[in-house]
């Protein structure tokens, strides 16, 4: 989910967030909270980081190559980002990669980048494939920090998607579809999850961990619900989950809200306006929390969702201002790129460009499945703990300590799995985890932790 609500984020220049959240750094099934060892939650569009300035003569120059260049297409750049990687194009002796566009039918396909360790696995027993899912309006290129550490176990199969209607994935036209019932969002989950399903068939991927992050969260934890099964080994006969263990990489739609079509909560205790905006003493102590007034830009931002119109409509039809406007994300997310390598933070840039000015598709769902306020129709704490439970599928849910998504919801979810799953089976299946110095793309602000943090989830060295 991430892009655009972050963009608007950083126009409206919000102050610090204040969501009650943990601020330790162990991977823990059950996590106490008290007010007296939580510091001030710090928002990651206010945290000091130094920001490049990016010049209207370069995003000048950005559109005039973007749009007549040759040597400006989706996969030259896309190709530019990833052979900064130690094994693309070509093998480093450990690992192998290739680009792979899937036919799912109907003239559709999905874009991966796939990588797999060669080297002798010592663990086969130990599930090492992954599926990773982006979020809102991103794709598979955001997780280039995160390949060379995840593909670092012998064994290690990755496969990064783009989702159906992003990325580099074929962009169909989004179906007009109504959401003013459960039905239709599950008709809106499917259009996404239902190709993915056939990817996997098409792809053989029998057994798989799978990672979700923001949107791709929620999408992930649909996915499960639908298509998670038992399979057989066949050559042990033993049986297991189609899905491993699953990881949530600060997803949205977990908390529920007066949107709700399950269990409508009348007066969340924290909305995303007040998350963002109220101080956090006053929630802590459980003072009543009064909405802010909201800016004019929130009002026009909130109107364009009511209208499913998608802000990338306007990057689109901005000409020569595009890169400009792009840069306002690339520059904050990515800032500490281009101190470090100018010219790694333009193959970036670059992508970007290439990635939020493709065709209008899967973009126009998001409005569709959450609310104003980023706010879930079919919440995730009403739909997940149990079917969770009842396949005994083990999950993980992580944030950054600086992350606007409301990690409470996140450790409310945990416990409750934990508590259904104790008394089902003695033992507790849901694990959470905040990551420190890292926002909603905790993945990108601390790749190091977010490495390790997987890896002890898998019980991996």
């Amino acid at each position: 989910m991430s892009t655009s609500q972050e963009m608007s984020a950083t126009a409206n220049s919000m102050p610090p967030t204040s969501a009650v959240s943990p601020s330790n750094n162990t991977l823990s099934t059950s996590t106490t909270i008290t007010s007296d060892s939580q510091p001030r939650k710090v928002n990651e569009f206010n945290d000091g980081r130094e920001k490049p300035h990016y010049s209207w003569g370069q995003s000048w120059k950005d559109w005039l190559k973007q749009s007549w260049s040759s040597n400006y297409d989706d996969l030259k750049i896309e190709s530019k980002l990833l052979s900064q990687l130690p094994f693309y194009p070509e093998s480093d002796g450990k690992r192998r990669a290739r680009i792979i566009n899937t036919d799912i039918g109907n003239g559709q396909y999905i874009h991966e980048f796939y990588i797999e360790n060669i080297e002798k696995d010592e663990t086969p027993d130990i599930c090492k494939e992954f599926v990773l899912v982006h979020g809102y309006a991103a794709s598979l290129g955001l997780f280039i920090d995160n390949f060379d550490q995840l593909s670092s176990i012998p064994g290690t199969k990755i496969h990064a998607v783009d989702l159906l209607g992003f990325g580099l994935s074929s962009r169909p036209k989004f179906p007009n579809f109504p959401s003013a019932t459960k039905q239709d969002v599950y008709k809106v989950e499917d259009w996404f999850i239902d190709p993915l399903e056939t990817w996997r068939k098409k792809r053989g991927i029998q057994k798989f961990v799978l990672m979700g992050h923001s949107f791709g969260g929620y999408l992930s934890c649909a996915y499960a619900m639908k298509y998670n099964k038992a399979i057989t080994n066949p050559v042990t006969g033993s049986q297991s989950n189609l899905i491993d263990k699953l990881v949530l990489i600060s997803p949205v739609g977990v908390e529920r809200s007066v949107h709700s079509f399950l269990n409508k909560e009348a007066n969340p205790r924290v909305s995303l306006e007040q998350e963002v905006l109220a101080d956090q003493e006053d929630i802590v102590e459980g003072k009543p929390l009064e909405e802010p007034p909201k800016t004019r830009t929130r009002k026009l931002f909130d109107y364009m969702w009511e209208k499913n119109y998608s802000p990338f409509s306007i990057i689109r039809n901005s000409g020569p201002v595009k890169s400009k406007l792009i840069s306002r994300w690339t520059t904050h997310r990515f800032a500490h790129v281009y101190y470090q390598d100018q010219q790694s933070f333009q193959h970036m840039h670059d992508y970007i460009y290439r990635v939020f000015n493709g065709k209008g598709s899967g973009e126009y769902a998001i409005t569709r499945v959450l609310a104003v306020g980023a706010l879930a129709k079919l919440p995730l704490i009403d739909r997940c703990p149990k079917r969770f439970v009842e396949m005994k599928l083990p999950t993980l849910w992580m944030y950054g300590d600086k992350d606007w998504m409301n990690d409470e919801a996140g450790l409310e979810i945990t416990k409750k799995i934990n508590s259904l799953s104790s008394k089902e089976y003695s033992e507790k299946l849901a694990s959470f985890k905040i990551l420190k110095n890292a926002g909603h793309h905790l993945y990108l602000d601390n790749p190091p932790d977010f490495s390790r943090t997987i890896f002890k989830f898998l019980n991996l060295k």
